[in-house]
């Protein structure tokens, strides 16, 4: 079969798709068109651009090469990170289909690592809520996954993300049943949620701020204050106005999810929250959920004493109750302010924190959001105190470190299952 060689574009950088024997190719996102040089030193008319492909006989070499450099790149990844080696379903090469595991196939273990802010969604119409994000196996690049929300079984794969797409400016996001992948160049990949292929793809011209939903629309903000529309069916674009009704959606930001929002202590006042509004906790953060008939949440520490970990509920301006956020000795823990995470549901607020001896790892509380009351209290790991998000339904809580992904029962704190391996 012959083989489609990738390329980038001399103008926007952007993939190009070159099938062999092809003497010119045109960009599909700046509409630029190059010849195509495979050694004869290609001179275009005009001036244009030109792209170098290597010779038919020479590209197996090449592809070896770096195959072989991988190969000594990952096991040398694998001897310093100390790793198990247990398989996950192999990755796709770039530029190849998707990859969908079917329905109840084994969940992905320790070799697997999630690291993303989790993204909720109901991926095959099962009524279960399954989980979607950003994962990658030690020294292969990252891919999109999702997971079964019962028992983490792999439900499907993207192909691997290109390098621009896993940094750290790049953002993703699940709106309008498309999965969307835009990387720190402002080029938007939308792929199938039912199935993890790709859909379309189009360029924003400007790095993405925040995503969410429109009527009918999907809607990319981005960081020159335009507000894109994107057609989840086609990918066709629209100028929208900045008043447009955008709904939150769950995606790679966790200060923004449905049903909450997470703010700091510098908009507090067009919340009408203040720093000191609970006595004797310093605030510095504060959870909003949507519902207006439901408290607010402020979160920090105590104002007195060794730094502790506070949270406190308030209905308009009365304070309903407060709390210290450990359920264990206090002092045997640790705070950051800057870091504080809690999430909303189903009348219920919890809150992981951090022991003090790092070894002991991570503990999350979970509180009754009217009277405070303490439901639980549990251990979730004893590893990495890096975290890379939290999300929350009616049923459970998902709690991602930098490399795992723990599912705990809302009502009990049970763990239903953990994907990755902690460090």
């Amino acid at each position: 079969m012959a083989k489609v060689i990738d390329i980038k574009c001399p103008t926007c950088s952007a993939p190009l798709q070159i099938t062999p024997g092809a003497q010119q190719v045109t960009c599909k996102y700046c509409g630029g068109t190059s010849v195509i040089d495979r050694g004869g030193a290609a001179k275009p008319a005009g001036g244009g651009t030109v792209v170098q492909v290597p010779k038919p006989n020479t590209a197996p070499f090449v592809l070896a090469g770096v195959i072989g450099a991988l190969a000594v790149a990952g096991t040398a990844a694998t001897l310093a990170l100390n790793t198990a080696s247990v398989d996950l379903p192999a990755i796709a090469t770039p530029g190849a289909p998707a990859t969908a595991a079917k329905s109840g196939a084994a969940a992905p273990a320790d070799k697997l690592r999630f690291g993303d802010q989790p993204m909720l969604a109901d991926v095959d119409g099962d009524g279960t809520i399954n989980v979607v994000g950003k994962v990658d196996q030690t020294g292969d690049p990252h891919t999109i996954a999702a997971f079964n929300g019962r028992d983490g079984a792999l439900l499907w794969q993207t192909e691997p993300l290109t390098k621009d797409a896993q940094d750290g400016s790049a953002k993703r996001a699940i709106v309008h049943g498309r999965v969307l992948s835009i990387d720190g160049l402002g080029k938007v990949q939308a792929y199938e949620l039912r199935t993890g292929t790709p859909a379309w793809s189009t360029l924003l011209g400007e790095k993405a701020q925040r995503i969410c939903a429109g009527e009918a629309l999907i809607v990319v903000e981005t960081a020159d204050e335009v507000r894109h529309g994107l057609d989840p069916a086609s990918g066709k674009k629209q100028t929208l106005d900045k008043k447009t009704p955008c709904t939150p959606v769950y995606s790679s930001d966790e200060e923004e999810t449905p049903g909450y929002k997470m703010i700091g202590w510098w908009e507090f006042d067009k919340h009408r929250l203040g720093k000191n509004e609970v006595d004797g906790l310093s605030a510095h953060s504060a959870l909003i959920p949507a519902d207006p008939e439901a408290p607010r949440f402020v979160l920090g520490s105590r104002d007195k004493g060794t730094s502790v970990a506070m949270v406190g509920a308030v209905a308009k301006r009365d304070v309903l109750w407060k709390n210290v956020v450990p359920g264990v000795d206090p002092l045997t823990t640790t705070v950051n302010v800057t870091t504080q995470q809690a999430a909303y549901s189903d009348g219920r607020l919890v809150i992981p924190y951090n022991m003090k001896d790092s070894g002991e790892g991570v503990r999350m509380a979970c509180f009754d959001a009217k009277t405070g009351t303490r439901l639980w209290d549990v251990q979730v790991h004893k590893h990495s105190q890096v975290s890379s998000g939290l999300a929350i339904t009616a049923d459970d809580v998902f709690y991602a470190t930098w490399t795992e992904l723990y599912v705990l029962s809302l009502k009990t704190g049970e763990l239903r299952f953990r994907l990755g391996k902690g460090f």
